[in-house]
């Protein structure tokens, strides 16, 4: 919280924790305060263990910080400090009303990280406040994963102010590209002919002439008609001894 300060017997003033745990732990807290501006110098408020701590109205400039520890099954973390917190308590005085310059920012802010703005009074009472995170500046983003219809891509964006990182997944769009590359990628079955029957009967040829010649000639046709040549000679020899003893 920002710097304070009020004339004794005002509203006075409430300091206020701001802490939170992640992992669904409880947090415990101890106030602590210092004559000085040093982390060094300062010591435990007895009894201030809440998460805010009502200052005592006295006369002149203390600062005010507070621990803050996780406790989580059983075990607790190491203590994170707040940062100092100045608070000036003064007299109600009609004679001067404080006249603030403009604000100056003390410590910038980042993307993630807010900063500090001061102003002060010409009688040297400070007032500090926040200055908000700025935020990440993400530029177009760039593809560092495509994706495939098997598992998502990934888009990877950068921020212009600090250079970190953000990614995001990549939807497969189903595009007729990524079908034809995927298809290329599985190899040809072996197994099954691409060629038309047809082109296989046009494919075998015929039987040559000479090839026919080459079969074997049926010999028992020969010996069948040599046998009726001699079985008709002896019958005409018999025939005409026949006639020639008559």
């Amino acid at each position: 919280m920002p710097d304070c300060y009020s004339y004794i017997g005002g509203s006075g003033i409430t300091l206020f924790t701001n802490a939170s745990a992640s992992d669904g732990g409880t947090l415990k807290y101890q106030w602590y305060v210092t004559d000085i501006e040093n982390m060094a110098m300062i010591r435990a408020i007895d009894y201030a263990e809440g998460e805010s701590y009502q200052v005592p109205e006295e006369l002149g400039v203390k600062w005010y910080c507070y621990a803050a520890w996780n406790v989580a099954g059983g075990a607790e973390s190491e203590p994170t400090y707040s940062r100092l917190i100045r608070v000036e308590f003064y007299e109600n005085s009609s004679m001067h009303t404080h006249s603030f310059g403009e604000w100056m920012v003390s410590t910038k802010p980042t993307c993630t990280e807010a900063g500090i703005k001061t102003r002060e009074c010409d009688c040297g009472v400070t007032e500090r406040a926040e200055v908000p995170a700025l935020g990440h500046h993400w530029d177009a983003g760039t593809i560092t994963r495509e994706p495939t219809s098997k598992a998502d891509g990934e888009k990877t964006y950068s921020c212009l102010v600090c250079k970190a990182t953000m990614t995001e997944p990549v939807k497969y769009s189903g595009s007729p590209e990524g079908d034809d590359d995927e298809k290329s990628s599985i190899a040809p079955d072996k197994s099954t002919s691409t060629e038309p029957k047809g082109d296989l009967e046009s494919n075998t040829e015929p039987t040559s002439p000479v090839e026919s010649e080459k079969r074997p000639f049926p010999w028992w046709i020969v010996a069948v008609i040599a046998a009726a040549v001699i079985g008709g000679g002896i019958l005409a020899i018999v025939l005409i001894r026949k006639g020639s003893d008559e």
